[in-house]
């Protein structure tokens, strides 16, 4: 591949802390003839899916990671060079998530030992172990550390990372750590930590962090990278700030030839359903959807039958027998226990829909069009909405979760972003604007997104009198953080199921309600790897 790749790489979904979207991120790396990148956001995969499709679309080979944090609280990057180094990873940030709870991700030591395969270790940034201890001058014990993670790894996927930000010690900290890495027989690795595609992006940055750490520019001291240094740079950059470890820059090509990992989750399906002897997933539908039909028409006419078997045609060629299937369980699960539910939306345009009770509306009388719902053309997969009583929802999500089983079960994500509103608050508090103010523009705000928003703002009083830079900075931020990832939260009925232990495809973490937990993808990452969920919506009405 040849070149400088970026192997330490923080994107928006580092939350509030990364602050360039993947996309910048990867238009950044395209426009400096990069043929690679790597993200590697704190203690999740939540914008791989992005990120991998802008790097596929932009022609450059992207590479899954995460920088994780250890027991300890120190950093430690973590690549995946393959299929099974992928799956380890995503156990290994679950299982972080976990044991640390919703405040702080914690992986140990032993979970990390057991899961090092197909995994390419980097010691980490100045919060790595290593190189904490080396800034300590425990010379001794960061030697004896590094042996540690040799056994583990393997001499092969262990390599001592160097980062050089024009901090003091900074010259020290590499030479200490080539040093050692040539006595152990070690590869070293450069890498700049980035935060930001560009320069300029670094006062987004330090506001990222202040919202974090709820606190201000002026208070927020050793809180703030040091100085703007931690963007995507060019090979010309790195090979000059490492031009004594020549070794460091070839060694980013090496790496990121060895990973080769797609996002297409071919061993993903449906569960199985529970199949009377002798039956296939698609005989079985067929005979619950003639059952059906006996009930719902009287007669069944050639019209219905001709319909049915279309229907089941497209969704047999589809693979899609056992997501019927699991939604007609759902819904007799529900009508036997008296829970109101309903299916709607555009599964109301299918006959075999009908005849199982999930919908109410005859798409026949209507002559509804099926091929709106579901055909063989379509991208992403069928999406069927279930109404179900507010009052009996966990009754049901429960019965999926005993059904299927925990690991097989999950909640989707929604990732909360930054709008119009609370981006005025909290880049003014950041600020140290005052109340007063950050309150009068947040109300004058019509719309929802902040793309407007200096149009809206002139229009205030104080910003008529006082169009200063100051002022103009603030609503500059204001529409960079737009859209940005804030926190994460669940999708209002989102549930994904899998035949295979999903902690093996998308990290998972505790949801704040108890006995469940949710992805780290929403739902439009969860289909465009090909994912299916089934939607159970609570409302009040039923």
């Amino acid at each position: 591949m040849g070149g400088y790749v970026e192997l330490h790489c923080h994107s928006s979904f580092s939350l509030l802390d990364g602050a360039s979207s993947p996309h910048e991120l990867v238009s950044r790396a395209g426009k400096l003839g990069m043929r690679a990148l790597a993200i590697t956001d704190h203690d999740g995969l939540y914008g791989a899916v992005r990120f991998y499709k802008a790097a596929r679309e932009a022609e450059i080979k992207p590479i899954i990671g995460a920088e994780m944090t250890l027991k300890n609280g120190c950093h430690l990057t973590l690549i995946a060079q393959n299929k099974t180094g992928y799956s380890n990873l995503c156990r290994l940030i679950s299982q972080g998530h976990i044991t640390g709870g919703k405040a702080r991700a914690a992986v140990d030591w032993t979970t990390l030992a057991t899961l090092s395969s197909g995994l390419i270790c980097l010691s980490g940034c100045r919060k790595g172990e290593i190189g904490g201890l080396l800034l300590e001058e425990r010379e001794d014990k960061a030697t004896a550390l590094a042996e540690k993670y040799l056994k583990v790894f393997g001499r092969e996927n262990f390599f001592v990372e160097l980062q050089h930000h024009y901090l003091p010690d900074d010259d020290r900290l590499c030479y200490q750590l080539v040093s050692m890495a040539r006595r152990l027989g070690i590869g070293h690795v450069a890498s700049n930590n980035v935060h930001y595609a560009t320069a300029d992006k670094h006062r987004l940055q330090d506001i990222l962090v202040c919202i974090k750490n709820r606190t201000t520019l002026d208070e927020s001291g050793r809180l703030r990278r040091p100085n703007y240094e931690y963007y995507l740079k060019s090979q010309h950059e790195m090979s000059r700030l490492f031009s004594d470890y020549p070794e460091a820059i070839a060694n980013t090509s090496v790496i990121a030839e060895r990973c080769s990992l797609d996002l297409e989750f071919h061993e993903y399906r449906f569960p199985d359903f529970s199949l009377p002897q002798g039956e296939t997933s698609i005989s079985y539908l067929r005979k619950l959807c003639y059952l059906g039909a006996e009930e719902r028409y009287k007669p069944v006419t050639e019209q219905v039958k001709s319909q049915l078997e279309h229907e089941l045609g497209v969704i047999d060629r589809m693979n899609l027998a056992g997501y019927f299937l699991i939604v007609w369980d759902i819904m007799r699960y529900a009508r036997e226990n008296g829970i109101p539910a309903q299916g709607r939306g555009s599964a109301a345009d299918s006959i075999v829909a009908y005849v199982l009770g999930i919908t109410r509306v005859d798409p026949i009388r209507h002559n509804l069009l099926f091929e709106r719902f579901l055909n063989e053309g379509m991208k992403g997969t069928p999406d069927i909405d279930v109404d179900i009583s507010t009052n009996h929802r966990e009754k049901l999500i429960q019965y999926v979760y005993q059904k299927y089983g925990q690991e097989h079960t999950a909640m989707v994500a929604n990732v909360v972003t930054f709008q119009a509103r609370n981006a005025i608050r909290d880049v003014g508090k950041a600020l140290g604007i005052p109340i007063h103010i950050i309150d009068r523009l947040g109300k004058s705000v019509d719309s929802y997104s902040a793309s407007n928003l200096r149009d809206e703002a002139a229009e205030m009083d104080e910003f008529k009198s006082n169009n200063s830079l100051p002022w103009q900075h603030y609503i500059s931020l204001c529409q960079e953080i737009a859209d940005f990832p804030r926190h994460l939260s669940i999708h209002v009925g989102g549930m994904l199921v899998s035949s295979c232990p999903l902690v093996d495809i998308v990290p998972l973490e505790p949801a704040t309600a108890p006995g469940r937990v949710v992805t780290q993808w929403n739902k439009d990452d969860i289909e465009e790897v090909g994912l299916i969920k089934v939607d159970l919506l609570g409302l009040r009405m039923l």
